[in-house]
């Protein structure tokens, strides 16, 4: 192999190491938080979906005896639910995505939280079957 054949050898390798992302860059807190911004955003249509299409079932029934309209007002209710709920998971997602040191910090309590809850409820086991 000559000098130059040597040297695009080299200069392909280095650039095919550099574009590839390493495992640890492969998928970050922020890229994580961007897939979930968009199930989020199905999700929100799915919720203003089911609204409108309760709000469609109970002006249907408008006329009729019995209207049953109940089910019609329940459907929407969920619709609400949901589009609420998705409406404050999506302000703590941009929220994590601005602040990253924050979310990192938010996530570690939690999993300590839990980590201690475990520790506690298997203390707590044990001391019970020692009792008994």
């Amino acid at each position: 192999m000559n000098s130059s054949g040597a040297h695009r050898l080299f200069f392909g390798l280095f650039a095919l190491a550099v574009v590839t992302p390493t495992p640890a860059e492969a998928l970050t807190f922020v890229s994580v938080a961007e897939l979930f911004n968009i199930f989020i955003g199905l999700m929100l249509t799915a919720a203003l979906l089911l609204f409108f299409g309760g709000l469609w079932v109970y002006f249907s029934r408008l006329g009729t005896w019995p209207n049953n309209r109940d089910e019609a007002i329940k459907i929407m209710e969920w619709g609400v639910a949901v589009l609420f709920t998705l409406i404050i998971l999506l302000a703590i997602v941009q929220f994590f995505q601005r602040y990253p040191k924050v979310m990192s910090m938010v996530v570690a309590g939690i999993v300590i939280l839990i980590l201690a809850g475990i520790t506690l409820w298997v203390t707590m086991a044990k001391k019970k079957k020692e009792e008994h």
